[in-house]
């Protein structure tokens, strides 16, 4: 009988004890959340001088020109194209880094892993940029880029046999916008 009631009172307080521990578990936290978009428009949001740091949405447009076979017809067609496919930031890099800027994906297949995709370097007189895009298998693709108002426009062409295929990047600026911009630098 006490062989019992000692088992009894074990089983008791055992299940106290993962009743309390359940319990602690459950406890939710008050803090505010940001996520890693939020924690840039944080670090954009302060003033830092280079008008090409920001948010981009990126779209691209493939184009095949060719000739037909002793003709000098050329005939271009659109191939593919690809509106706000992909969300990526470019920032300032490390000083000490062998580049300018780094465009960092948030549109990546893996959660919480955020890729350099890409690498700009400033050209000479502020005349645009060179622009390296990386590919997953690791090949460089060096495109040129301009810089416009809230835009930059990329262009990457290679011949393949009597083709010519170009790739067209649209990177449009959507955080910090223009007016963002002015009233966080205050005139501009």
């Amino acid at each position: 009988m006490i062989r019992v009631v000692i088992v009894f009172a074990v089983l008791w307080l055992l299940s106290g004890f993962v009743a309390g521990q359940s319990r602690n578990k459950q406890k939710k936290t008050v803090y505010e959340e940001v996520d890693l978009e939020n924690v840039m428009k944080r670090y954009f949001g302060k003033s830092s001088g280079y008008s090409i740091e920001g948010i981009y949405s990126v779209s691209c447009v493939i184009t095949r020109r060719s000739k037909k076979f002793l003709s000098k017809a050329e005939r271009i067609r659109v191939v593919g194209r690809q509106d706000n496919y992909a969300k990526v930031a470019i920032m300032k890099d490390w000083p000490s880094a062998n580049r300018d800027f780094i465009e960092v994906s948030f549109s990546y297949k893996k959660a919480n892993h955020f890729p350099i995709m890409g690498e700009l370097d400033a050209m000479a007189d502020g005349a645009g940029y060179i622009y390296t895009h990386i590919e997953p298998d690791g090949e460089k693709l060096p495109f040129s880029m301009l810089e416009s108002e809230g835009l930059l426009e990329a262009e990457y062409s290679h011949v393949k046999k009597r083709k010519t295929i170009t790739y067209k990047l649209s990177y449009l600026k959507i955080y910090p916008t223009v007016s963002e911009e002015v009233t966080m630098n205050g005139d501009r």
